[in-house]
């Protein structure tokens, strides 16, 4: 049966023949396989998979795709028989060195038809003694192992250290760089690699890493001799111990978390084979790919499944998880009415990459064994220096996230764990955003999913209205982008590194010019890329100050929450190569008249729908709110394009605009109608547009 079964499937697989399967084996080589090419056309989905068997008329359970199963404690258990019987019997294919049990459960393993299931005798006593004993079975032919894999040159002394149980959490079955590496690599080296499985849909099945696209399935079949000789030449490869006596060298320069494979799994968190499944009972083939013996699965660490790891050039020196022995607090200070602002120079808070903020201890914000929001890392801001006291409630804060290992939230505890930025894999994800701070004057993040990086910048404190008074800042006046400077008026491009001083001071009052503002920068026809830096007038460029990316000949626009100088002035510096003209626009005005501009109250985010909208529809009791600020990151995949958010006209100038391949991410205030209406238009194709509501005006 074994073999009719591996015949058919066989069949099925071969994707390289379309003739073998017919329309529906056409039909089942997936997207997928267009980053390899034509090498890697036999990347099924499961649903291919099994869309193809039934054109050929064979059945495939997806149940038997399963791996292998989760405890509460992270590692693989026995799952509970799948309903094939055992019907006492044995398998009779012993060679009478069985003891037989005689419990009835078909485990002896003498031979007959008991396989001495008469107790604890000799199984041989069973044996009709007139009858000759049959011939035993010849034994097959032994196939030479092909060689294994190529090895990089190159490959640094250090090896990876061994992958933790690091279980699925998230719904993200496309095929990860570390799987597909693993594809080709196995491509390149053997000749049986038609069939490779790696997408799970995420609706079939219990838990599984083909959900996050991080497990790989090899179809190779352990009863055809030349075939297992494939699989154990790649699996010796994989586990051998290498010249510095690293064991299980290559497995861990891949990222291998654990193994399926005839019967058994190897873990790396426990290092050894052990059974798999309680199969070692299950002979039947029909047990052949639940058993893993028709092929092998590879699950992935996320390391392994974002080629972070050494073997293909990634650091086999990681940085550790994050730990912290500080309290992450919940619930935010309240803000009473609501809240005046107070400007300060940015400055970068924390830095998991070098360790900034946490004692000079670089680490990554980790994700728990089993997935969902691992150990916070904590800011003290209340132990600022430059910190309000005991008037601060709330923060404006850029985040920006780099080098994860999966895609994945970060998430502030504060406000109810509420998700804040959309964390990329193996890129860099930035938001500007307003966060409530915690009743012991902290902030703290987690992430969900794999481990990454993440940097935190100041760019100013929302305060108590009298502490904003004594400290020097403002309530917020909004200006409904009215335009401060424009050079394309004067015909006075910024030159190559040129410097410019501009008054953005507008809504000056008799007590003075503005502490601060939210201001539009726009780069326009620019003569070659580069970027824009803003920054009060007489400070320095740190890692904190805002800037603004252009590309030659096309429009680039963000928002900049900024410190004004004593005369209501930043500075902008053209850092690039070539000339750029710039619009200077005022969203709203931190002034130091208390009569004037409204107080701020944050709130939870809450996503802004593509459609029209109302803040009350967002918000359960915005009261007597005049405008609404909103976190909004703007991504293009295509040409660039702009999106524009307004309530009662559509104004002429975007909110934001990204030029080709760009990104940005600013805070958007939007003037409210009498109805609270807030619409937004998108301009260009390839966008990607996320807005939430974090603050509104009253």
């Amino acid at each position: 049966m074994r073999a009719a079964l591996r015949v058919a499937v066989a069949g099925v697989l071969a994707v390289s023949s379309v003739s073998a399967i017919g329309a529906a084996g056409a039909a089942a080589v997936p997207s997928t396989a267009g980053p390899l090419g034509a090498a890697a056309a036999g990347i099924l989905s499961e649903d291919d998979l099994i869309a193809a068997a039934a054109a050929a008329d064979v059945r495939i359970d997806p149940r038997e795709f399963d791996s292998a199963p989760r405890s509460a404690g992270g590692k693989p258990e026995q799952e509970p028989d799948d309903g094939a019987p055992d019907d006492g019997n044995g398998d009779g294919s012993g060679g009478g060195n069985g003891s037989g049990n005689g419990d009835g459960n078909g485990d002896g393993n003498g031979s007959g038809n008991g396989g001495g299931g008469n107790g604890n005798g000799d199984p041989a006593s069973d044996l009709d003694t007139d009858t000759p004993a049959p011939a035993p079975a010849p034994t097959p032919a032994k196939v030479p192992l092909p060689p294994g894999p190529a090895t990089p040159p190159g490959l640094p002394a250090e090896v990876d250290p061994l992958a933790s149980y690091q279980g699925q959490f998230l719904c993200s079955p496309d095929p990860k760089p570390g799987a597909l590496k693993i594809t080709e690599l196995l491509q390149q080296t053997y000749s049986t690699t038609d069939a490779i499985w790696i997408p799970r849909d995420c609706s079939v099945g219990g838990r599984s890493e083909h959900k996050e696209g991080r497990a790989v399935d090899w179809m190779i079949d352990q009863s055809v001799p030349g075939e297992n000789a494939q699989a154990e030449s790649f699996l010796q490869w994989l586990l051998a111990t290498d010249e510095n006596g690293e064991p299980f060298a290559m497995a861990r320069r891949l990222g291998i978390m654990y193994i399926g494979w005839g019967d058994e799994i190897w873990e790396s968190y426990t290092q050894q084979w052990t059974e798999l499944k309680g199969c070692y009972s299950k002979p039947d083939d029909g047990y052949d790919t639940y058993c893993h013996r028709d092929h092998i699965h590879l699950s992935l660490s996320w390391d392994g499944a974002a080629a972070q790891t050494s073997f293909w050039g990634g650091d086999p020196t990681p940085a550790p998880t994050c730990q912290t022995d500080k309290e992450a607090a919940a619930e935010a200070m309240p803000v009473g009415n609501g809240l005046d602002y107070l400007p300060v120079t940015p400055r970068r808070l924390l830095d998991t990459r070098s360790g900034l903020g946490l004692e000079r201890q670089p680490c990554r914000l980790t994700q728990l064994s089993s997935g969902g929001p691992g150990a916070p890392v904590v800011i003290n801001v209340a132990a600022l220096a430059d910190s309000p006291g005991e008037g601060m409630r709330a923060v404006a804060v850029r985040l920006v996230s780099s080098g994860s290992n999966s895609p994945a939230s970060l998430r502030a505890i504060t406000g109810g764990d509420a998700t804040m930025l959309d964390i990329a894999m193996n890129g860099r994800r930035e938001m500007t955003t307003i966060l409530p701070v915690a009743k012991d004057g902290t902030l703290a993040f987690t992430t969900d999913s794999g481990a990454g990086h993440l940097a935190v910048d100041l760019l100013g404190y929302f305060v108590k209205p009298a502490t904003a008074t004594d400290a020097g800042g403002g309530r917020l006046l909004t200006q409904s982008g009215l335009v401060a400077y424009d050079s394309r008026k004067g015909q006075q491009p910024l030159g190559p590194g040129e410097k410019r001083l501009i008054d953005v001071g507008l809504a000056a009052t008799t007590e003075g010019p503005p502490a601060g503002a939210l201001v539009s920068v726009t780069a326009v026809r620019g003569e070659g890329a580069g970027s824009l830096v803003v920054r009060r007038t007489g400070e320095r460029r740190t890692a904190a100050t805002q800037s603004l990316a252009y590309r030659k000949d096309e429009r680039s626009t963000t928002n900049v929450l900024t410190a004004l100088d004593p005369e209501g002035r930043i500075t902008v510096v053209n850092a690039g190569a070539k000339p750029v003209d710039v619009v200077i626009t005022l969203q709203a005005s931190a002034v130091r008249t208390q009569s004037l501009g409204y107080l701020l109250v944050p709130v939870a985010p809450k996503p802004v729908e593509p459609r029209r909208t109302t803040l009350t529809r967002l918000l359960r009791k915005p009261t007597g709110a005049k405008a609404a600020i909103l976190q909004v990151s703007l991504r293009s995949t295509g040409e660039g394009g702009s999106v524009t958010f307004w309530s009662l006209l559509e104004p002429e100038a975007p909110s934001l605009s990204v030029a080709r391949g760009g990104a940005t991410s600013a805070l958007v205030i939007v003037p409210l109608s009498r109805e609270g209406t807030i619409a937004r238009s998108v301009d260009g194709d390839g966008l990607q547009v996320d807005a939430a509501v974090v603050a509104y005006l009253r």
